[in-house]
Order: C-alpha cells, then sequence, then structure tokens
C-alpha cells in the first residue's frame, strides 16, 4: 500500500468524523436520557426513604399505644374479676337474706294462726 499523504490522512480523518458525529450525538442523547432516569429514580428512592421513616416513627407510636392498651386492659381484667367476685358474694348474701326472710314470714305466720 502506498504512502498516505497528509491530504489523505486528513480527508480520512474528516470521513470518519462525519460517519461518527452522529452516533456520538445518539450516544450523548442516550446518556443525557439515562442521566435524567436515574435523577429520577434517585428521588423515588428519596421519597420511599422518607415514607419508611414516616411508617417507622408511626409504628413506635402504635406499638407504644399497644402496650398502653394491655397494661390497661391487664388492669380492667383484675377490676372486671374483683367486680364478678363481689357480685357473686352479694348473690349468696341476698340467697341467705331471702331464706332468712321467708323463715321469718313463716314463723309470723305461725304466731298469727295461734293468736
Amino acid at each position: 500500500m502506498a504512502d498516505l499523504s497528509k491530504n489523505d490522512l486528513k480527508n480520512i480523518k474528516e470521513v470518519f468524523a462525519e460517519a461518527l458525529e452522529p452516533f456520538a450525538m445518539a450516544i450523548q442523547t442516550d446518556f443525557a436520557e439515562v442521566k435524567s432516569e436515574v435523577a429520577e429514580v434517585k428521588s423515588e428512592v428519596a421519597e420511599v426513604k422518607s415514607d419508611v421513616r414516616l411508617m417507622k416513627f408511626e409504628l413506635q407510636e402504635v406499638k407504644g399505644d399497644v402496650q398502653e392498651m394491655k397494661r390497661n386492659s391487664s388492669e380492667l381484667f383484675a377490676k372486671l374479676d374483683e367486680f364478678i367476685s363481689f357480685y357473686k358474694k352479694q348473690a349468696q348474701e341476698l340467697t341467705i337474706l331471702q331464706e332468712q326472710v321467708r323463715r321469718l314470714e313463716d314463723r309470723i305466720a305461725k304466731l298469727e294462726s295461734r293468736g
């Protein structure tokens, strides 16, 4: 192959530059789109992170509320047990009193029938 002149090299360089220019522009456009999409994804990830932090905070509050409700329900059940026990005791006492009243009424009825 013959030696190429400076002019030939210049022409070859221009041909390559013209051929590669649209390719380079397409790559730049694609990179710009990718960069834009990456920025959008980063923004969405930051939003998700913020939402997760908020949910963690709210979950901690709910956890505290649940613990408080458990403690209160334990107290409530203890008081309810006391009340049921008191009610049963009163029911027994009323049964005893009813029996005493019945016996007294029987005695009064016997006394009235004698007199």
